[in-house]
């Protein structure tokens, strides 16, 4: 079951992180464009933010999932203090996924002017939270 779990953790990373690499790039894409034909693109590429759900949700439940399969005390100690950094790391990157949905949602509103602006601050800042967090779970599990 194990092996499943990591599968599906794996999956759910490179759903949730390459949503934050293809909304980077679409941006930097974006920048030349006019400032209302940029807001139409951004809007449709929000529909990215659904893989971003998905991928976020599996590799919550698969990591509960691969932390079951240990036996919680072994993976807290296989993992050491860097997998303690890394649920920090989750845990303050769900909260702010939580937040970038609620002005998405906002930026969709024909007045989502001031939402839509910091839209890409805050998935800049979810893209090095999951870089963060992969590089303290290669650490950790070491």
């Amino acid at each position: 079951m194990y092996d499943v779990w990591l599968m599906l953790h794996f999956i759910g990373l490179a759903l949730g992180v390459g949503t934050g690499f293809a909304m980077f790039t679409l941006g930097l894409a974006a920048a030349d464009m006019a400032p209302a034909d940029r807001g139409a693109f951004m809007r449709r590429a929000f529909a990215l933010s659904r893989n971003a759900s998905i991928g976020l949700t599996l590799l919550v439940v698969s990591g509960v999932g691969l932390v079951m399969s240990l036996g919680v005390s072994a993976a807290l100690a296989l993992g050491g203090p860097m997998f303690h950094i890394k649920l920090t790391l989750v845990v303050v990157m769900i909260g702010l996924f939580g937040y970038m949905q609620v002005l998405i949602k906002k930026a969709k509103l024909p007045d989502g002017a001031a939402s839509m602006a910091r839209l890409p601050m805050i998935s800049r800042v979810m893209l090095l939270l999951g870089i963060a967090v992969i590089i303290s779970a290669v650490l950790a599990f070491h």
